[in-house]
């Protein structure tokens, strides 16, 4: 007899069992729980096993005391962990719901457990949609309508899937929105489960060479009780020819003394990659002579080889726009003055901070946000204007600089940003892909990920938005005039207890560092870690034969990143990890990818491609204009995401922005006397132009063709607005190539929709791992 029939013979056996009281554990799969879904799904029969048994008590009660109680589960099978807080209205199953997703309509039956929402059809019963709590990223709901007949929840996910279900009234629409954001907002992460083995950091640096056939670099203790520097790891590396006194001085130079310390080092030549943080310089142009020779003794651990060609200039490299770096000089940072550093040479990448980065992901979930109750493509308006593109771009061009810097030019590069935990992590993460074939192998990059992103303190809680925030779920108000029952003052309630709670964990803190507390502000989430991946996805795409993983393992690794089932991405840095004795109360998330690596595999992969002589053959760098979108983690068909533009269908518009505003930049920085007129559109951008007005044209001959099948009156109607609109777009075209504006955005660069994908959409061919849907025939 297994564990299931145990549970089922102690549950029949039981007569009414007295609530017990529930373990001191918060929730769901945040130190999740069970790696495979067929042990939620053990849970989720036991659940429908008591409902069945035992109508009139909780499920929660009965369960959790039939299980603690007889003991029946292994260890290998941890007991159950409930939801420490209680809700008035909680509810566990809705029947008579319907599921919208591209719209389609699917009536069924909702069940919420601990762990995961899951939805069963009416029409395929053996078939369940599953979304975890923690990838919720939006929850709206909106009130019973009398013109709808129903009340609606939109749910957003982290992952880019959307759904939502519509309720027959208001009771359950509101017992399911109070249920969820209950289950999905936590105040911390308990969770007791097996162990799980992290990488060993020691041994990386040594495949390097550090301490074996290069001694010009060594291992510092400095930091092993996190004293020194609370957001980098315990292991550092650092010039053998630095003493920690010196360590000591030039970290008080250094924002949150995060003093350079060695990444990487290139097999070919020796060079490395170094990160750190900002330097505090302000406005008095403060300078540390130890931080200065630091960085030289960094800069001349190798010399400059009799090869032909080789010219060593080493580099720091600041990510951040130049106004942004200029302007923390204010805040008591900044940048190198470089009369100081005068044996290596600075650039400003141009990157934007995490501000940036978060507006342009949320206008792109604003151009995907309908995708729950329409089948239609995105908003390509509104993916154009998110510059989504434009960031990647701007990042890979500049992990390219640095790795031809090291590679063609054998000279050193030291990157940073402000904290150096988030562009930092990208340019070196990504420079280091390009350089070593190691990290483009499936273990290599699971050692990439842990020591540039968890060791060196990526912020991964506070930028990811793990304990959600009950801002994230809102009630819309009801825009019909219809009256909804207690909804205004239940609202107005809610919000002053809500700013009640905030303020007073915000005084129980203490205003003092660490994470964030339960509701705070998500300003400081950015899509920073997504942001990476998209990059390793577009060096995927254009070498398809270099990496041992596929597409796949990066968008199930972005959905483990916001699902919370595995205890690798919480917390903000390996301390934090350490004092939460996460690895003995979590499994690592590379558990799964590990058990599963025959599914990542990458059948293109050709390895002998990268067996040259000590690297000279395996490196890669790839055209950072050549970028499309990741459409397959937007759930999408490449053609519902592709473009059309002046240029032809498929290019990238933002890439080809870059390009012009360079050029424009360089027209405008020549003499005078050198400056050209207004540019002259050749002919074939001019056919382009008309083949685009009749386009136009026709669409909205189409749009009229289509709304007078359905109301002859209202066309004639809207029959003048319709011509007036065409007429005023093929003017306006025929302005543009008559004489181009400087003031404009230059036209190749403009977005224009696909009529063909518009309004003959072709049908999604994405793998469906956005939303988990189980098949259990």
């Amino acid at each position: 007899m297994d564990d299931l029939d145990k549970i089922k013979v102690t549950l029949s056996r039981s007569k009414r069992v007295t609530e017990c009281e529930r373990p001191v554990s918060a929730v769901y799969p945040v130190l999740a729980v069970y790696p495979v879904w067929q042990a939620y799904r053990r849970i989720y029969e036991l659940e429908q096993l008591h409902h069945r048994l035992h109508p009139t008590t909780t499920i929660e009660s009965t369960l959790a005391s039939a299980i603690l109680k007889s003991q029946l589960y292994s260890s290998s099978v941890p007991p159950l962990a409930f939801p420490s807080a209680t809700v008035v209205n909680m509810i566990n199953q809705v029947n008579d719901v319907e599921m919208v997703r591209r719209g389609v309509h699917a009536p069924g039956t909702l069940h919420l457990t601990t762990h995961h929402l899951i939805f069963r059809e009416n029409a395929v019963p053996n078939k369940e949609v599953w979304v975890c709590y923690p990838i919720m990223a939006y929850v709206e709901r909106r009130p019973f309508s009398s013109f709808t007949g129903f009340s609606a929840l939109r749910i957003r996910c982290r992952d880019f899937a959307f759904l939502s279900l519509n309720f027959n009234n208001e009771r359950d629409s509101k017992a399911v929105f109070d249920t969820l954001m209950a289950l999905a907002c936590v105040r911390s992460a308990e969770r007791t489960i097996n162990t799980w083995n992290i990488y060993d950091p020691i041994k990386e640096f040594q495949r390097m060479g550090v301490g074996t056939t290069i001694k010009s670099w060594r291992v510092t203790t400095i930091n092993e009780d996190y004293q020194f520097c609370a957001t980098y790891p315990r292991v550092l590396v650092v010039p053998a020819s630095v003493p920690d006194s010196v360590l000591t001085y030039a970290g008080r130079y250094r924002s949150k003394a995060r003093i350079p310390t060695l990444s990487y080092i290139h097999p070919l030549n020796n060079c490395t990659i170094t990160r750190c943080s900002q330097p505090l310089v302000g406005l008095k142009q403060n300078r540390s002579a130890q931080d200065e020779r630091f960085i030289h003794a960094i800069f001349t651990t190798t010399k400059v080889p009799n090869t032909y060609g080789a010219s060593q200039e080493n580099l720091i490299v600041d990510a951040r726009p130049t106004t942004n770096a200029i302007a923390q000089t204010a805040l008591g940072a900044g940048s190198e003055n470089m009369e100081n550093y005068k044996f290596a040479r600075k650039v400003y990448l141009g990157i934007d901070n995490i501000h940036v980065m978060r507006e342009s992901l949320n206008k792109v979930y604003e151009a995907l946000k309908d995708s729950d109750i329409t089948p239609l493509p995105p908003n390509r308006e509104l993916l154009y204007k998110s510059g989504w593109l434009k960031h990647i771009s701007t990042v890979m061009e500049g992990a390219v600089l640095m790795g031809k810097r090291i590679h063609y030019y054998h000279s050193h590069v030291l990157v940073h940003c402000s904290d150096g935990w988030d562009r930092t992590a990208q340019l070196s993460s990504l420079a280091q892909i390009f350089l070593d074939p190691y990290f483009r192998t499936i273990d290599g990059f699971i050692t990439l990920v842990e020591k540039e992103w968890l060791a060196c303190g990526h912020r991964f809680a506070e930028r990811c938005g793990h304990l959600s925030s009950e801002k994230s779920f809102v009630q819309a108000s009801d825009k019909s005039g219809n009256t909804v029952s207690q909804s205004t003052a239940h609202q107005a309630f809610s919000n002053v207890m809500s700013a009640a709670k905030s303020a007073a964990e915000k005084a129980s803190a203490g205003g003092g560092g660490g994470s964030p507390s339960h509701g705070a502000s998500l300003k400081y989430t950015a899509p920073i870690f997504h942001q990476f991946l998209d990059c390793v996805y577009q060096l995927l795409r254009q070498f398809p034969d270099r990496f041992e993983y596929q597409e796949r393992f990066l968008r199930r690794m972005l959905y483990h990143l916001y699902s919370c089932q595995y205890g690798t991405f919480l917390y903000n840095n390996e301390k934090e990890r350490i004092d939460a004795n996460v690895s003995q109360r979590a499994q690592s998330v590379w558990d799964y990818f590990v058990v599963r690596k025959q599914e990542f595999i990458n059948p293109r992969y050709v390895p002998d491609l990268d067996q040259g002589d000590r690297g000279a053959d395996a490196v890669i760098f790839p055209d950072p204009k050549n970028i499309r979108w990741w459409h397959e983690v937007f759930g999408r068909s490449e053609e519902e995401m592709s473009v059309v533009t002046l240029n032809g269908i498929g290019s990238t518009a933002t890439a080809q922005a870059v390009v012009q505003n360079r050029r424009r930049l360089q027209h405008y920085q020549q003499p005078k006397s050198q400056q050209q007129g207004p540019r002259v559109i050749p002919t074939s951008q001019s056919h382009s132009y008309d083949s685009l007005r009749e386009v136009a044209s026709s669409t909205l001959s189409s749009w009229a063709s289509s709304m007078a099948a359905s109301s002859n009156a209202w066309v004639n109607a809207a029959s003048p607005y319709i011509a007036s609109s065409s007429a005023y777009l093929s003017s306006s075209y025929a302005d543009a190539v008559e004489e181009p504006r400087v003031s404009e955005i230059h036209s190749s660069s403009i977005y224009h929709p696909s009529p063909k994908s518009a309004f003959s959409p072709t049908p999604s061919t994405a793998d469906s791992d956005n939303i988990t849907v189980y098949d259990h025939n």
